[in-house]
C-alpha cells in the first residue's frame, strides 16, 4: 500500500526541493500556492529538501508505516536552512513537527547578538543587504551554530546529529523522531513567512 506524500508551496516564488526516496530522487519545483503530490509505499524512507540558491536547507524526513505501523516524521535543519517547513499527517495538527517561522526567530535572535559574536558567526550565517539572515549553512559541521540555533529553536526542529553512531545525542532532538499516529497522507508545507499548513 501507498500513501501521498502532499507539498505545498505558500511562497510568492517557485520553490525547488530535492526528493530522496521517492520520485525516482529527482527535484521537485513547486508553484506559488500549488501543491504537489506523489505516492510513497509502505516501509519507505526519505527525506525532502528545500534548495536556497543551490544550497540544501531544511528537510522534511519521513519513514512510511514504520514500527508498529506509524509515520516517523520530523523537521530537520541539520544541512542548513534559508526558509520555513513543517510537516505533520494530514488533518491532524497533533503530529506537526517543525517551527513554522524559524527563519524569522532566527532573525529576530540575530538582531539581538553583539557584533563580536555575528562575526563569529559569519562564515555560516548569511545575510541579505539589509543585514537579515537569508540562509545558514549546515548545523552540523559549525558547532557554535548549533549553538545559535538551539538559543532559539530548540525543540522545536531536530537541530543536532542525534543518536546515531554511538552518541546518545540532544533530547529535545531525539523527541523530534516520535512516532506519529498510524500510516496515514502526510503534509509539508513551505512558505517563507508562515509554514503553518
Amino acid at each position: 500500500m501507498s500513501r501521498a506524500i502532499n507539498i505545498h508551496n505558500k511562497s510568492g516564488h517557485p520553490q525547488e526541493f530535492e526528493v530522496h526516496g521517492w520520485n525516482n530522487n529527482q527535484n521537485i519545483t513547486v508553484q506559488p500556492w500549488q501543491t504537489v503530490q506523489f505516492q510513497a509505499a509502505d516501509g519507505s524512507s526519505g527525506a525532502i529538501i528545500a534548495l536556497h540558491d543551490g544550497h540544501e536547507g531544511e528537510q522534511a524526513e519521513i519513514t512510511k508505516c514504520g514500527f508498529g505501523g506509524n509515520d516517523f516524521i520530523d523537521l530537520s535543519n541539520i544541512v542548513g536552512a534559508g526558509g520555513n517547513l513543517t510537516v505533520m499527517q494530514v488533518n491532524n495538527r497533533a503530529t506537526l513537527k517543525g517551527d513554522p517561522r524559524f527563519m524569522q526567530n532566527m532573525n529576530d535572535a540575530w538582531h539581538r547578538l553583539n557584533q563580536d559574536q555575528r562575526n563569529n558567526l559569519s562564515n555560516c550565517v548569511h545575510t541579505d543587504g539589509n543585514g537579515n539572515v537569508s540562509r545558514i549553512d549546515a548545523i552540523k559541521d559549525f558547532p557554535a551554530l548549533e549553538d545559535f540555533v538551539r538559543s532559539f529553536a530548540d525543540g522545536k526542529t531536530y537541530i543536532g546529529v542525534g543518536a546515531w553512531n554511538g552518541s546518545a545525542g540532544n533530547a529535545n532532538d531525539n523527541n523530534q523522531s516520535s512516532a506519529a499516529q498510524g500510516n496515514q497522507d502526510i503534509l509539508i508545507t513551505y512558505s517563507d513567512d508562515d509554514a503553518s499548513p
